[in-house]
Formats: structure tokens, C-alpha cells, sequence
């Protein structure tokens, strides 16, 4: 039989085991320290129990590890001094919270960045947790603390922060991402080292590997991109396809813009014979070369032109708008509300703008379909489709601007228009414009019940809070208008509302949670 060496250990557990042997009356006293610390009980019986939980712990901690696994952490670095309490005590309601509640871990983490602060240690694992939903806002104040963490849990290797990534090895999200990281480097050397293996890769990797050309796109991965277009998986082609549009001077382009020339036009410009100009629009055929630039009919619409009114469709959304500077892009947008085709054509317009952001035709586009909704054009009606394309020309505009246009909406009282408008524009609006809306919200919410009801409509009123700026005005605000709400008011629009006034309150306690203490009385004296 093999003699078993038992020797005595220097921590508590000896005296403890012994006293759990002989009777908690005859138990020793505990030895000071910082275990002995949290052992809080007043009986024997109690005491000797904690003592055995915190000494037994401490006891078995490492037990059954070489010397070699009892080495010295890595230095752990940190960002900037550690948030207030109050700062704290919000992550950890965020961190544990509900979906709701669960949103605002941006807003607080964009906060400690700005005030320089960094959240405490105990919250880290919580935060780990996020950082794949979030990981630049998370980063950003405690990128370097979780990198550490995941190292001395043996969660991430050592070597991680060392150097970039191959991107030819690895799993496949790993390849990605180093790829994209390769590409953020240095477009050139990317695009270079993708083609010479671009063949020898899987279809949904290759696909991938395209998409991240997306990361410095130039005219000079064209001739790549155009080669994708004959790629054996179709995943490659759609990925030139999305690509390739948003190179103007490149084939693609240039193949777009002769087919959009024919397939539109301008005629009778107005001129000495007094003709009025008309759009003239001669819709596509299906053809091998329009599928292979990735446009293709759908065989199932049988209206409004069919199959070849979205071949018209597909064609103007990729073409660079350059191709109708021969006419100003009023006159294009104001004729075709009067088409025929007014659906195709101004659908592939506005995602052409979409795409390219041109500022004059962005201007256009906000303009002519104001007059439009308005009935100033000729042979262009009023319809709920029409506004809703307002507003999302609206929403193709600066910040600034659209506030400015939906603040001229607001002083007009047109309702209706302003909460469709509200469905889009900034994330976050400005300190004038968040007044300017919250005194429009206290003037409707006082109004009839018609106007209450078109307030409640499509739940917009309640996203409001996460987009106005926060104010203890703004706050204040938003309770009076709460306050104010007739009793008889249904539970639609004062749920919105509450939710509104909630949120605004709580980005508001989240601000002041970072602002340092100051003293008053003596100590702002002394």
C-alpha cells in the first residue's frame, strides 16, 4: 500500500476541521485576517459554519494544480479613473435589466467615454457578456480590462493583441474579420492577396471575402468586382452586384447609363413651338446581360407594367445620376409624378439618391414632393403613398434640414404630415427642435380626441423619448404633459406618453449620475 503524505496546512482549515470534529464550543479562535473578515455570526454554531464555508474555499482553491498554474497575472490596464457610484449602481440596473432597459447600455457607455471614466472591475463580467452586441461602444471604455480578463480566464490567447490577424487562417469569422481589418489597412495590399486564392476558397467564404471589399471601396477594385460578375456561386455575383453600383465610373455604370437613356427621356422641352415637356419612358427587356448586372423581373407583379417595370426600376436605382444632368432634377421628379410610370421610375430614382446622397437632387426630391402632397402639381393627387414618400426623401436630407422642414410642418399644426415625418429623421434631435416638438406635443394632447387620436397613430409618440434632448426641461415638460391628459384620454396615447416621459427621465438621471459631487454648506466652504 502506498503511504499517503498528509502534511499541515498554513490556512485556517486545520483548526476549523478540528473544531467541526471536537464541538463548536471548543473551536479556536480565529486567526486575524481577511478570511476570518467575513465570518459575521455571533453563536459558536453559526460562526464555525461560516469559517468552515470561507476557510474550506480558500482551503481547496488551486488544489490539484502543478506549480507551475500558480503564476503572477499580467498587469491588468485600465481606462481613465473609475465611473461615481451612482454611474455604477445604473450599469448594474442596465446590465441586469430587461430588452426595455437594456437599450440605454449605448447611451451609458457613450457617457463614460465622453466624461473619460471607466466602469468598475466588479462589473466587468456583465459587461463581457454585451460586447458582442455593442463591442465599439464597449470597447471604447473597457476594451483593454476585458481583453485582460478573457486572457487570465483562458477565454481568448495571449498572443491576441500581438499583431494583426492572418486572414488566411482560422475559422471562418475569423478569416472575415481579418480580413476586414487587412482591408481597413490597406484597400490595395487586401484586394492584391484575396485574388491571388480568390478560387481556391468556398462559395459562401468567397462570398463573404466581397463584402468586405465594401470596407475602402475605389474604382480601382472594379476590374475584381466586374470579374465577380461570372463567379460560378450566385452569392459571389450579388455581392459584385450591390458592389458595383456604387462605383460611378466604372463598366457597370457605364452599361446602367445607356440602358437608363433609353429606357427614359425628356421630350418637347418647352421650347419656341410651345410643347409642354413629357417623359417619355420605353420599358426594358428581360436579357442575359441585365441578369448578370443583377437585374431581373419579378415574374409574380402583373400590374403597373409587370415584370418590365421593375427591369425600369432595377436600371435607375443603379445608375449614377450624372446620366440626367442634361435636365434639372425637378423637372425629372416633377414628370414623373405625372407618368404613367410614376411608380418605377421614381422608386429607382430615389434609391439612385439614396445611394449617391447628391445634394441637389436630395433637395429636389424634398421640394417637388412637398408641392405634390400639397396638390400644386398638375395630374398628381393627395394619397397616403405620396406622403409616405415624403417623408422618406425628408429623411435623405442633413440633420438640420430636416428639422427645419419638420419645424415648419409643426408651426403649420398639419398633424397628420408631422407624425409621419416623426417615423424617420435623426436619431437624436437638437435642443431647439426637441422644444419646438414638446410644445407641439402639450398643444395636441390638449386638443379634440380626433387630433389625440391621430397623435396616437402608429406608436410614435413613445420612441420620442429615446430621441429628444435631455433636459431637466425636457423632462419637465414631458410629466406636464403627462399631467395634463384628461382622465377620459384612452390608455393609447397616455401609454406613449408615459413611456416618453419615462425614458427622457431616465436619460437625464443617467447624466447626472456622471456629474461630480459638489459640496455645499461647509464643506463648499471649507
Amino acid at each position: 500500500m502506498t503511504e499517503i503524505e498528509t502534511r499541515p496546512t498554513d490556512d485556517g482549515w486545520e483548526p476549523v476541521l478540528a473544531a467541526a470534529l471536537l464541538g463548536a464550543e471548543r473551536a479556536p479562535p480565529a486567526a486575524p485576517g481577511p478570511v476570518a473578515d467575513l465570518v459575521a455570526e455571533t453563536d459558536s454554531g453559526g460562526a464555525l459554519l461560516a469559517r468552515l464555508a470561507a476557510h474550506g474555499a480558500l482551503h481547496r482553491a488551486g488544489t490539484g494544480l502543478g506549480a507551475e498554474a500558480l503564476v503572477p497575472l499580467p498587469p491588468r490596464e485600465v481606462f481613465g479613473p473609475e465611473c461615481p457610484p451612482a454611474a455604477a449602481t445604473r450599469l448594474h440596473g442596465i446590465l441586469v435589466g430587461d430588452y426595455v432597459v437594456r437599450k440605454h447600455l449605448a447611451e451609458w457607455c457613450e457617457l463614460a467615454a465622453e466624461a473619460g471614466l471607466r466602469p468598475p472591475a466588479w462589473l466587468l463580467p456583465a459587461l463581457a457578456a454585451q460586447r458582442n452586441t455593442l463591442p465599439e461602444a464597449i470597447d471604447r471604455i473597457a476594451g483593454p480590462e476585458l481583453a485582460w480578463l478573457a486572457r487570465v480566464c483562458g477565454e481568448a490567447p495571449a498572443t491576441a493583441t500581438e499583431g494583426p490577424a492572418d486572414w488566411t487562417e482560422g475559422t471562418p469569422g475569423e478569416r472575415r474579420a481579418a480580413f476586414a481589418a487587412f482591408r481597413a489597412r490597406d484597400p490595395e495590399q487586401a484586394r492584391a492577396a484575396l485574388e491571388t486564392r480568390f478560387r481556391k476558397e468556398k462559395a459562401d467564404l468567397r462570398e463573404a471575402l466581397v463584402y468586405g471589399l465594401e470596407i475602402g471601396l475605389s474604382e480601382a477594385d472594379e476590374t475584381f468586382l466586374e470579374a465577380c460578375l461570372d463567379d460560378r456561386a450566385s452569392g459571389v455575383r450579388t455581392a459584385a452586384q450591390r458592389l458595383l453600383p456604387r462605383l460611378p465610373g466604372s463598366r457597370f455604370a457605364e452599361r446602367m447609363a445607356e440602358r437608363a437613356r433609353a429606357a427614359l427621356a425628356i421630350a418637347g422641352e418647352g421650347g419656341p413651338d410651345g410643347t409642354t415637356p413629357t417623359l417619355v419612358v420605353t420599358l426594358p427587356e428581360e436579357s442575359p446581360a441585365l441578369l448578370r448586372d443583377g437585374v431581373e423581373g419579378n415574374t409574380w407583379k402583373v400590374r403597373n407594367g409587370g415584370a418590365r417595370s421593375v427591369l425600369l426600376e432595377g436600371i435607375l436605382a443603379r445608375t449614377p445620376l450624372s446620366v440626367f444632368a442634361e435636365h434639372p432634377p425637378r423637372l425629372w421628379i416633377a414628370l414623373a409624378l405625372a407618368s404613367e410610370w410614376s411608380e418605377p421610375v421614381l422608386d429607382g430614382l430615389s434609391s439612385a439618391v439614396g445611394r449617391s446622397l447628391d445634394p441637389d437632387w436630395t433637395q429636389a426630391m424634398a421640394d417637388v414632393l412637398a408641392e405634390a402632397y400639397a396638390e400644386k402639381l398638375p395630374g398628381v393627387r393627395r394619397t397616403s403613398q405620396l406622403l409616405d414618400r415624403w417623408a422618406q426623401a425628408l429623411d435623405l436630407l442633413p440633420d438640420a434640414a430636416w428639422e427645419a422642414r419638420v419645424a415648419e410642418l409643426i408651426r403649420a399644426r398639419r398633424i397628420e404630415v408631422v407624425t409621419t415625418m416623426l417615423a424617420h429623421g435623426p436619431e437624436r434631435f437638437s435642443e431647439p427642435f426637441s422644444a419646438t416638438l414638446l410644445d407641439w406635443l402639450a398643444l395636441v394632447s390638449r386638443g379634440s380626441d380626433s387630433l389625440r387620436q391621430t397623435l396616437a397613430k402608429g406608436w410614435t409618440v413613445e420612441r420620442l423619448g429615446e430621441r429628444l434632448w435631455p433636459s431637466a426641461d425636457a423632462t419637465a415638460g414631458a410629466a406636464a404633459i403627462l399631467a395634463h391628459l384628461g382622465e377620459a384620454e384612452g390608455t393609447r396615447l397616455r401609454n406613449q406618453l408615459t413611456a416618453l416621459a419615462e425614458t427622457l427621465a431616465l436619460r437625464v438621471a443617467m447624466r447626472g449620475d456622471f456629474e461630480p459631487e459638489t459640496g455645499t454648506g461647509e464643506d463648499a466652504r471649507a
